[in-house]
């Protein structure tokens, strides 16, 4: 099942490891180079290269960057995957084609890139404590929302198992089919 997990700050050491995860099949397939929430651009055959995960992820490791904070998991001291939270507030077309434009949310994405950690049950484990340490330890946020495509059953599971409720399918303009997921802060 799991170990400890904890959450550690995405920094420039981690970029190759990054570049590499991204470029597995089970997280390429949903974070490829052309699609899903960490979509680099570009063909979508191509595989991520390291310019590329530099050119998207290092300029938000600033301590002072505002907009999304991205962490690396770790289970027992091994880095395993990455996990990202943003306030949905001022992503007003992607939370209109979501349906979820109130005042209070927070967006989390997430994969498990290491190919032995997956359907192992972490990915739940994984959601259940970043939303309770992490993300709902901003007083400002009042609901957690995972979208992932409808398809990727592995991740709607994780959302599921780890107490968001899905509320909807949406079609996200230049993006595609979301399963939209929410947990309300208790």
């Amino acid at each position: 099942m799991t170990g400890q997990i904890a959450f550690v700050d995405l920094d420039r050491a981690h970029l190759p490891t990054l570049t590499r995860w991204l470029n597995t099949p089970h997280v390429y397939e949903w974070w490829g180079v052309s699609s899903g929430p960490g979509s680099l651009g570009g063909s979508g055959s191509d595989a991520a290269t390291e310019q590329q995960v530099y050119e998207k992820y290092a300029p938000g490791l600033d301590p002072d960057a505002a907009g999304t904070r991205r962490y690396v998991i770790t289970v027992d001291g091994r880095a395993i995957g990455l996990i990202q939270w943003y306030p949905l507030a001022g992503e007003t077309e992607y939370t209109a084609a979501i349906g979820e434009s109130a005042p209070g949310g927070a967006g989390i994405d997430l994969f498990i890139g290491e190919v032995d950690a997956v359907d192992r049950g972490i990915g739940s484990a994984v959601l259940e404590a970043f939303v309770t340490d992490v993300v709902f330890a901003d007083p400002s946020i009042t609901r957690a929302v995972g979208a992932p495509h409808p398809d990727n059953s592995r991740s709607c599971r994780a959302f599921e198992k780890a107490g968001f409720a899905c509320v909807r399918d949406a079609n996200v303009p230049d993006s595609g089919p979301e399963r939209v997921h929410v947990r309300h802060r208790a």
